[in-house]
């Protein structure tokens, strides 16, 4: 009978987790994967191993003196990207994007890729509207940019209009 009531309880909170839309939290019968320590790529600066390859203009640092975030300020012709680049490595034990995004313009709109290891965008990327009146908190969820436990090298945060874009600003960009 006990058992009979503990695969019950089971049953019932397993369909209420993928009820939730935790699923994919719980893997039964496998050890969760840990997760890995976060990963900056740029805090008031690029982290090791990280290097600007952007094809938009870009000034890294950039903020009043004694200011506590000094993001990166991007003017983009049409198209054209921040694109920061490291060499290839595992995204395994990461689960999202995040990072700080403002515009100058009001209701902009770029567009977010994790590259492959041949620098090639992976998927479609995602599309993120930023405003003028603050900082935008960005996070994007690594399976949404096809890179969920996946190689990539690097990142693009592109002007996806025809258009020259505003100046943007892109801080605390980091994988967790």
């Amino acid at each position: 009978m006990h058992t009979n009531h503990s695969n019950r309880w089971r049953v019932a909170m397993t369909a209420l987790v993928m009820a939730m839309g935790w699923g994919s939290a719980i893997a039964q019968d496998a050890p969760a994967q840990p997760a890995a320590k976060p990963m900056p790529i740029y805090a008031n600066a690029l982290a090791p191993g990280w290097q600007n390859w952007s094809w938009a203009k870009t000034r890294l640092s950039v903020g009043a003196e004694g200011a506590a975030r000094k993001p990166i300020a991007v003017d983009a012709e049409p198209y054209a990207s921040l694109y920061l680049h490291h060499e290839p490595f595992s995204t395994a034990g990461y689960r999202t994007l995040n990072l700080l995004v403002q515009s100058k313009a009001t209701d902009a709109e770029v567009r977010l890729f994790l590259l492959a290891p041949d620098g090639k965008p992976i998927g479609a990327g995602k599309l993120v509207k930023i405003s003028n009146t603050g900082w935008t908190k960005v996070e994007v969820p690594l399976e949404t940019l096809g890179a969920n436990d996946t190689n990539v090298s690097g990142l693009w945060i592109q002007n996806p209009t025809g258009e020259t874009l505003p100046t943007f600003y892109v801080a605390d960009v980091g994988l967790q």
